[in-house]
């Protein structure tokens, strides 16, 4: 545990210091400081102990979160100040490594099995789960194309009937997307990008009008401008700081706004001047 806590410590540090040389001069970000504000706006439950994933409900203006691997196959519902209001056990799932969630225009949700630190070649899903959470609905594979190591993946949304997901590269710089349609009769994601990042990607969403996406990873956030339903890298739009712990977690409010939780229970909120 003391060699964690050094190891966290060492990171956070090195995260704290990072420059923004490389995302500005050579990605073509926008420095976020001039356009964000970060703010703490509250505390995750004690049981959501290591808030993996985290999706807005407007419906009922709440958020669901889930835990990281080992932890219950349960989504929890928590309000805009981490207030516990209830719990959903989701019974034709298994948490190995759950890391995300989404949702598409029709309410469904979307539960990312995608963790793979240890890069086994385990079968990896992403559960699709009705809007009122009492069924599983599908269960999708993903298959990623003519790989001998098979990537870790932390960070996944639903957008123009597919799933995107971003692998993490722990030993190597950058993020990779990967895309496939939801009814594909075809099982494989197709590679999509790649970019340059300087840290590993934890998590991701897109706002409610589909124009942006933003990139959560282990020291910065990443936003992204959409252009006529594109969905890659092409278009950078701010890069912030956020040394903020071991974040994973991080979902639209509105198109201007994003919550960001992390695994130590802590709630922010970041907002576009």
């Amino acid at each position: 545990m003391l060699k964690l806590k050094i190891i966290w410590f060492l990171f956070n540090l090195k995260a704290s210091l990072a420059g923004y040389h490389k995302e500005i001069h050579q990605l073509g970000f926008l420095k976020g400081k001039k356009y964000l504000k970060i703010e703490r706006i509250g505390t995750l439950p004690s049981v959501l102990n290591e808030s993996s994933g985290l999706l807005y409900r407007s419906s009922d203006s709440t958020l669901l979160s889930h835990n990281d691997s080992g932890g219950a196959s349960s989504l929890y519902r928590i309000d805009l100040s981490g207030k516990l209001l209830s719990t959903y056990p989701i019974e034709q799932a298994t948490n190995v490594d759950w890391e995300d969630l989404s949702q598409d225009e029709k309410g469904n949700v979307y539960i990312a099995d995608i963790g793979n630190n240890a890069h086994h070649n385990r079968a990896l899903w992403v559960y699709q789960v009705m809007g009122d959470l009492e069924k599983v609905l599908m269960k999708i594979p993903v298959l990623y194309p003519q790989k001998q190591v098979v990537p870790d993946a932390e960070a996944m949304f639903v957008a123009n009937d597919s799933l995107y997901i971003f692998t993490k590269n722990w030993h190597q710089s950058g993020t990779d997307l990967y895309v496939r349609k939801i009814s594909a009769h075809t099982d494989t994601l197709q590679h999509k990008a790649h970019i340059q990042l300087r840290t590993p990607v934890t998590g991701a969403a897109i706002s409610p009008k589909k124009n942006k996406f933003v990139l959560i990873s282990y020291g910065k956030i990443y936003y992204f401008r959409i252009i006529e339903r594109q969905i890659d890298f092409s278009n950078p739009l701010y890069c912030i700081k956020f040394p903020h712990k071991q974040t994973e977690s991080i979902a639209f409010l509105d198109e201007n706004v994003v919550i960001i939780t992390n695994e130590q229970g802590e709630m922010y909120r970041v907002c576009e001047n």
